[in-house]
């Protein structure tokens, strides 16, 4: 009679084990898919050491589409850069990250225009921004220049041989225009020789290596627009007189750069 009581209260004992591991089992799947899920984590710390700034977190829950954090790196630093990255990813479904390693991957380092480890590059739809450093400064700014929904405007001149952005062949610009659409760039002419006057949406105005001399009202609406403020890329190709092809010395437009410290070579 004992041996069966016995008996009896090692079976129900048994029970009651495999029911609490089935139990604890349950809960710690159960946490760990909740914490897969929502990636949550509280700063205790006084100055909320490892916590993003409001402003930031109202930038990013504010998203209304997709945002991508690639962060390009050697694998062994990956972790120097998860945990303020992750933060991001933390504050938003729709931010996702990802760490490449240029090495192991080198045609998505090149696709981005990496050139160095340890850039950061923040994408919203076409819109692509490089985080100069880690810090949330650096990040949440890359963020807002996305999501500037102002054109940054190239400007390209023309009306004096320059080249051209629509030209396929080997001198041609249109590679030239191809990389600045992936970058989020407009390009567009502008004719200085009808009507000396930069228009007021270019962001960056481009000279790209004009066959005949500047005219005095071109370069002086040059001269004003680069003293005011504006950006300019001036490309100069060297003086050249053969055959039926000639380039101008354009002493004009030379004077001006010898004015700003600029010293062209005529190699």
């Amino acid at each position: 009679m004992n041996t069966q009581l016995l008996r009896a209260r090692q079976t129900k004992y048994l029970f009651y084990l495999f029911a609490y591991l089935v139990v604890f089992v349950t809960i710690l799947v159960v946490v760990n898919v909740l914490a897969d899920r929502y990636n949550k984590s509280y700063d205790s710390t006084s100055n909320k050491r490892y916590s993003l700034s409001p402003q930031t977190a109202k930038i990013v829950k504010g998203l209304k589409q997709a945002a991508a954090i690639t962060y390009f790196d050697q694998t062994t630093r990956f972790e120097q850069a998860k945990d303020q990255l992750e933060q991001y990813a933390n504050l938003s479904p729709k931010v996702q990250v990802q760490y490449v390693d240029p090495d192991k991957k080198p045609e998505l380092a090149r696709a981005a225009g990496v050139k160095e480890y340890g850039t950061t590059i923040v994408q919203i739809g076409d819109r692509k921004e490089e985080a100069k450093t880690l810090t949330e400064e650096a990040i949440t700014g890359a963020f807002i220049r996305d999501l500037k929904t102002t054109t940054r405007t190239v400007c390209f001149v023309e009306g004096s041989g320059e080249h051209r952005i629509d030209d396929t062949e080997r001198s041609g610009y249109s590679r030239f225009k191809e990389l600045l659409g992936k970058d989020g760039y407009e390009a567009k002419t502008t004719n200085l020789v009808s009507k000396a006057e930069i228009p007021n949406d270019c962001t960056v105005l481009v000279v790209g290596g004009p066959d005949a001399d500047y005219q005095q009202p071109e370069v002086d609406v040059i001269k004003k627009y680069v003293e005011e403020g504006g950006r300019a890329l001036i490309l100069l190709d060297p003086p050249l007189k053969v055959g039926r092809s000639e380039i101008s010395d354009n002493e004009a437009l030379t004077r001006v750069l010898q004015s700003w410290g600029v010293t062209p070579q005529r190699t």
